[in-house]
């Protein structure tokens, strides 16, 4: 008698899972703006089938449109523009100009060669990295104390000119 209620309870909570998988599945298709698979001639009509998951995820990712016409089709936000990269003259240019702006004074912190040059923030730093690698700007203190400039000397005294103003005010 205890064997067959122990069946008939692993039977109820493999059909439970079951069950609650494929209302999961149903649900996270529906936040995705795509409808479940067409329903099938069997009892079970709402069943999706793991391809047809994987095929509309695959149609999501790609920014296709979805089988079905239901739930929300477009994304809520706006799709940031795609942004083109630099070619390798216009890179050229930008490290030439910063490298003109560093040899031209006694150390700057990043925030002054963004100012001088006109660039983003991320465009000096970018810079900055590669005229480093070639040896032609120095690095001297760290953090909101780390001053560029044309040599190691020059940047060093600039950061301790720089620690001892903020230290000063």
């Amino acid at each position: 008698m205890a064997d067959q209620f122990e069946v008939e309870l692993q039977s109820l909570v493999s059909k439970v899972a079951r069950e609650l998988a494929h209302d999961i599945t149903r649900l996270i298709l529906r936040r995705l703006g795509i409808d479940a698979a067409p329903r099938s001639g069997s009892s079970k009509g709402h069943r999706v089938s793991a391809g047809a998951v994987s095929k509309a995820l695959r149609q999501a990712a790609k920014g296709r449109p979805k089988r079905g016409g239901g739930g929300r089709a477009a994304p809520r936000g706006r799709a940031a523009p795609a942004r083109a990269r630099k070619s390798s003259e216009e890179r050229a240019a930008i490290i030439e100009k910063v490298a003109g702006v560093v040899e031209s004074s006694d150390g700057l912190s990043v925030g002054e060669i963004e100012r001088e040059s006109g660039l983003s923030r991320a465009a000096v730093a970018s810079a900055l990295k590669q005229l480093k690698e070639q040896g032609r700007t120095f690095m001297g203190g760290t953090k909101r104390f780390a001053r560029y400039a044309s040599t190691q000397a020059a940047a060093d005294k600039a950061s301790v000119d720089a620690r001892g103003g903020a230290a000063a005010s």
